[in-house]
């Protein structure tokens, strides 16, 4: 699990091989689902959510719905993927964490 500190280290480092940031959770659930399964086909990395492009924590709010909607996404991944989604609050700004590894 990423702790505060682990978040902004990735957030100041910004987006790369390892790091997709997302202000906020699209409607197209499938386009994080397939970013976290490319991630778990290379070396592993994290998507956060809450975070924009310019590398500037915004914080997003997911429901109760839309959080079971995206676990039952990454849940149709074939091989089953293991992989960590939770929320870490950080500078008072809730930040979804979706970190898979190899």
């Amino acid at each position: 699990m990423l702790s505060e500190s682990d978040i902004k280290y990735i957030v100041n480092s910004g987006e790369g091989y390892n790091a997709e940031f997302k202000v906020g959770l699209p409607t197209n659930l499938k386009a994080v689902t397939e970013e976290v399964c490319a991630f778990a086909n290379a070396a592993g990395g994290v998507v956060l959510l809450g975070v924009d492009d310019k590398n500037i924590i915004k914080g997003v709010t997911i429901d109760n719905s839309k959080r079971s909607a995206l676990q039952n996404s990454l849940g149709e991944i074939s091989p089953k993927l293991h992989c960590q989604f939770y929320m870490v609050t950080v500078e008072g700004k809730e930040v979804w964490d979706i970190v898979t590894g190899k």
